[in-house]
């Protein structure tokens, strides 16, 4: 990606930092903003530098969590500690002194947002159209970062028990005196919902390509789809998911490109925004049930997706790792193919199948090989639902969803999806529904910011 003008603010980490003085002063080399132009460029910062953190790191623990991955012997030593411990669902992920990246960048995020939505519409020198787009996506970006804490840190969204089940902290302003006391799950979901219907009209309807951090229409509705699916508002669902196909719909045939000509995400006509991993870490295999849901000789996800070790050291033979990590940044934020599966998954369950069935059909038409038949056949609901459910998990394997969607199967399916990971001669099984399929809060925060109550083990 090009590198991209940014503007150093000062910004003090909420929830990770306490301070009982903000005193409003300029520190050298840097710029408190005030003019249009200084909120546009710090809605430009991409990557984390000086000290200041960017909007594109999000979160890399669904993945060491998840049944989509196995450590092998030449990738244990690349991981660290913490990622071991949730490998493992260890007790306490991190120790008493250590920083979660996937809570504190997302705050961070948050903060930064705050920010622009409390302050950009009376900054000097933009237009009143300039100003309401910035407010826009700085309220796409909140509602992302609600939207992905949420569901990392609390149970899967319940319509029974959401107004009861504890969420997270909701951070709305910009002092340091807030109760940081987690909020329900549903108000949270309440909180992502009033944000991107308000930001929806001020954005435009497909960012250019090299502009796809930037929120769109089709992001928006995107992830309103996405964020009523989880509820289980199905009609709702493919509201939104049509309202993004009808500004985004573009899908890349795999019959044109590799593992090696993938375009890199700023260049990916699916990518609608993207979003980039917290993990140094680039080499992640994928685990033998994953590796077995595809068709391996018709599907061409499996060829473009993974790169069997082989190819990069003869003496190598643990399996395929992922195409997308490999000295690149995979794209967590929202893409087009989500889109095609989000209404063929509500469609199934709303028992409206040919829908459903046309649906995943049209997005496999451009992922198998030439001659091969892709389509699917049922008229059965139940059946339409577990192609879906397959679908999804070859689609966007490492994208950042699959954890999500053990949870949700788990309570809305009976699914009795347990995760079985093995290290070092060493079998670790997280049952179905197991308490540790929501993330430890790191106790750091907790003896900081004591109203924050952990989740239980």
């Amino acid at each position: 990606m090009k590198k991209i003008k940014y503007l150093f603010v000062v910004v003090v980490l909420i929830i990770t930092a306490a301070c009982d003085d903000y005193l409003d002063i300029v520190p050298k080399g840097k710029i408190i903003p005030t003019k249009t132009n200084d909120y546009r460029l710090l809605l430009n910062q991409l990557d984390s530098e000086s000290g200041t953190i960017g909007l594109l790191p999000s979160y890399s623990t669904d993945v060491f969590l998840s049944d989509n991955m196995k450590f092998t012997p030449i990738t244990i030593s690349l991981y660290r500690s913490y990622e071991k411990n949730l490998f493992t669902f260890a007790e306490h992920t991190y120790n008493s002194a250590e920083e979660d990246p996937d809570w504190s960048s997302f705050y961070a995020h948050v903060y930064k947002c705050n920010v622009v939505i409390k302050e950009v519409m009376d900054s000097e020198g933009g237009s009143l159209s300039e100003k309401k787009e910035l407010l826009s996506e700085a309220k796409v970006h909140r509602a992302f970062s609600y939207l992905i804490l949420v569901n990392l840190y609390a149970k899967h969204y319940n319509p029974t028990t959401a107004a009861s089940d504890l969420g997270v902290p909701i951070r709305a302003g910009i002092g340091f005196e807030e109760d940081l006391s987690r909020k329900s799950v549903k108000e949270v979901y309440d909180l992502i919902i009033t944000d991107l219907k308000d930001a929806v009209d001020n954005l435009p309807a497909k960012q250019k390509n090299s502009f796809n951090y930037r929120p769109s229409k089709a992001s928006a509705y995107g992830l309103l789809a996405r964020t009523y699916l989880y509820m289980g508002e199905y009609q709702k669902a493919i509201d939104n998911a049509n309202l993004s196909l009808q500004n985004a719909s573009e899908l890349i045939d795999y019959k044109t490109v590799t593992a090696f000509t993938y375009p890199i995400p700023s260049e990916d006509a699916e990518a609608i925004l993207i979003k980039s991993p917290s993990t140094a870490t680039s080499l992640f295999y994928c685990s033998k049930t994953l590796e077995n849901a595809y068709n391996k000789t018709k599907d061409l996800r499996f060829q473009v997706k993974y790169i069997p070790d082989s190819m990069t050291n003869p003496d190598f033979n643990y399996g395929f790792f992922s195409s997308k990590w490999y000295n690149k940044t995979p794209v967590k934020g929202y893409t087009t193919p989500e889109t095609y599966l989000i209404l063929a998954e509500a469609y199934a369950r709303l028992n409206q199948v040919k829908n459903s069935i046309d649906k995943l059909n049209h997005l496999r038409k451009y992922r198998f090989a030439e001659g091969s038949n892709y389509t699917l056949s049922t008229s059965d609901p139940q059946i339409a639902l577990d192609f879906v459910k397959k679908e999804r998990r070859c689609e966007l394997a490492f994208q950042g969803l699959r954890l999500f969607d053990i949870k949700r199967y788990n309570l809305i399916d009976n699914a009795n999806i347990s995760i079985t990971h093995d290290l070092q001669g060493k079998t670790y099984t997280l049952q179905a529904n197991s308490p540790r399929l929501v993330l430890p809060i790191a106790r750091k925060y907790i003896e900081m910011n004591p109203e924050i109550k952990q989740n239980p083990r």
